[in-house]
């Protein structure tokens, strides 16, 4: 069967319905005799592969796949291997191209791809990503994102290369260092600068504390964490101050286990102008969302924890996969009006079922608290410029603390007392719960304290308590 088709994005919601019918039904005979993981499951519950016809079929009949399933243990390191389609006359199906998960899990997840991934899957939608988002030959592309196994350098990688645009590849302030980053945006004139939305923020600030105009940028790329509007209007507020035009900016929904990533296409309005969502593909993929409680599938634009389903591929495949990312108002099935793809399109605030933690805060029950909103609220505190939320076990009360370190943007000065008391008051406001304490660290301090010149991902929420 043909994996992805020319016309993706223009089919009617009918017909992409009736290939996704087609697709699972083959999906499922493939997994049936090649994937040892969904051979043994098949098996054992008793699923009859030819009972399932369509995508009502597979929703109704086939079990779920968590994190929990594919990620190795101590006592077998081997599980994610179970996951690999394995048919050892088919040369096609020998892996040679390895991402892996940042480690979300006890142990970072390796999913493999095979020579036919790459063309298929991998190079298909590097060549979409360009297309979504509206790079051309012209750019020149900064990819900031951290050089290692990761799904969102690599996509950048393939997709520059594949599709002709000039990029640097600087695997980020790890590898090359914020400096020299800022020195190659600035020199090459880039266009587009992709990464971290955290960490394109720390080149952004150094750059304008340097002086470096960086007046050429057009688009940014975001990837790898969230990026709420308030938190986009603040880049984009310090590119304007470079003398920037009004730079769109265009989230990737990065998702390791599928492979692939969906984008949201640029609104020319800029960031003034709505969040277009995440463009899937329909004819790689199968999207739905469910009651993270119940499990059962909501309806369109309806808030849900986010299900995948590979419709077609070799090396890794997981089927109906409970990412653990709640959509806050669920996906849409209607064309586009900024770019006018009809694609399922998943809406752009999503937050992680994982970030509501029960916390103690006295000696009696938690309460859960949805570090989500962090994400929000901090962002639209006007003198703040990073922020960092740690929860930590007090060894004396065995109290839970949540502690906040904050640094202010250029210009600020408010002593620390008045400023843990003003923010105390406003995190209270808005989520209910009071910071055990707020910590003012110098610029220098929080860019540490993030690890943002060390670590792949800046550390923004921090649970260090002992596991119970």
């Amino acid at each position: 069967m043909s994996h992805a088709i020319d016309n993706w994005d223009k089919m009617s919601f009918e017909e992409q319905a009736r290939l996704q019918d087609k697709k699972i039904k083959y999906m499922i005979n493939e997994v049936a005799k090649y994937h040892p993981a969904y051979k043994k499951l098949i098996k054992e519950k008793g699923i009859d592969p030819s009972s399932i016809t369509g995508v009502d079929d597979f929703i109704k009949k086939f079990p779920f796949t968590a994190k929990k399933d594919v990620a190795p243990v101590d006592e077998n390191p081997y599980i994610p291997d179970y996951y690999i389609m394995q048919n050892i006359k088919d040369p096609e199906y020998q892996p040679r191209f390895m991402i892996a998960t940042t480690g979300r899990t006890a142990f970072s997840v390796p999913y493999w791809f095979t020579n036919w991934d790459l063309e298929n899957i991998m190079k298909i939608v590097a060549r979409r990503l360009v297309a979504v988002t509206g790079m051309n030959p012209k750019d020149v592309v900064i990819n900031s994102f951290p050089y290692s196994p990761h799904l969102a350098f690599w996509l950048v990688y393939f997709a520059t290369t594949g599709q002709g645009l000039t990029a640097v590849h600087t695997g980020g302030g790890k590898i090359l260092g914020t400096q020299k980053i800022v020195g190659m945006t600035y020199g090459f004139k880039a266009t587009v600068f992709v990464g971290v939305p955290g960490y394109m923020y720390h080149v952004f600030k150094t750059a304008h504390g340097a002086e470096k105009q960086l007046s050429d940028i057009r688009l940014l790329i975001t990837g790898g964490d969230r990026c709420t509007k308030t938190f986009r209007k603040q880049i984009v507020g310090l590119l304007k101050e470079m003398n920037a035009p009004n730079p769109c900016i265009c989230a990737a929904y990065g998702f390791t286990e599928s492979r692939m990533a969906p984008l949201e296409c640029p609104d020319p309005r800029g960031v003034d102008g709505d969040l277009t969502g995440y463009h899937t593909y329909p004819d790689l993929e199968f999207w739905y969302c469910i009651d993270p409680k119940t499990g059962e599938r909501v309806g369109p634009n309806e808030k849900g924890e986010l299900v995948w389903t590979a419709l077609g591929g070799r090396g890794t495949i997981v089927m109906n996969y409970r990412t653990g990312d709640v959509a806050e108002e669920g996906i849409k099935y209607e064309k586009c009006p900024h770019c006018g793809r009809s694609v399922p399109i998943i809406s752009s605030m999503i937050g992680r079922v994982s970030e509501v933690k029960d916390v103690r805060f006295d000696k009696v029950k938690g309460t859960l608290v949805d570090l989500n909103q962090f994400y929000t609220i901090m962002p639209e505190y006007s003198s703040i410029d990073e922020w960092q939320v740690i929860l930590q076990r007090n060894k004396e009360t065995q109290i839970d603390d949540l502690v906040i370190n904050v640094s202010l943007k250029k210009g600020k000065a408010i002593p620390e007392k008045k400023l843990a008391d003003e923010l105390s008051r406003y995190v209270q406001e808005k989520m209910e719960i009071a910071p055990s304490a707020v910590k003012l660290l110098t610029a220098d301090g929080m860019s540490q304290s993030l690890g943002m010149e060390k670590e792949l991902k800046e550390k923004r929420i921090l649970d260090l308590r002992p596991k119970d």
